[in-house]
């Protein structure tokens, strides 16, 4: 196991990126997460930006403790953490806010501040990773 330590917890902000030539991407507003763990649990308060409700997400860390998965009614997902200050869910941002039109977008996760201005050359560092 590495020195580095990927730590989920705290306050994440989820920024969808698509392409704004895509005619069907829709700019979602910021998902606020807010991540407590306990052991290999991660539990996620959700929140949209300029919304009072939240709703609540629990998912459990992988063995590399890089990564976790969540596994919802007809999907499973899994958070992979680029570096300390992002995480990526691809295909998290899912089209039925679109009535089921187009393609569903990765989310980027920044730790709130700085690290928000480079949530898209983080996703498309990850792209050319993968």
């Amino acid at each position: 196991m590495s020195n580095t330590v990927w730590n989920f917890v705290g306050t994440w902000i989820g920024e969808t990126q698509g392409s704004s030539k895509d005619h069907h991407f829709k700019p979602s507003p910021a998902h606020i997460w807010e991540i407590q763990q306990w052991g290999n649990t991660v539990t996620i308060h959700s929140q949209w930006e300029g919304e009072e409700a939240y709703s609540q997400l629990s998912a459990s860390l992988l063995s590399d403790q890089k990564s976790f998965i969540y596994t919802g009614s007809t999907r499973t997902f899994v958070a992979k953490m680029l570096d300390t200050q992002h995480f990526i869910i691809p295909e998290w941002d899912t089209n039925d806010i679109r009535d089921n039109i187009g393609p569903d977008y990765d989310v980027v996760f920044s730790r709130p501040g700085v690290a928000e201005l480079t949530a898209h050359a983080a996703w498309l560092k990850y792209k050319r990773s993968v």
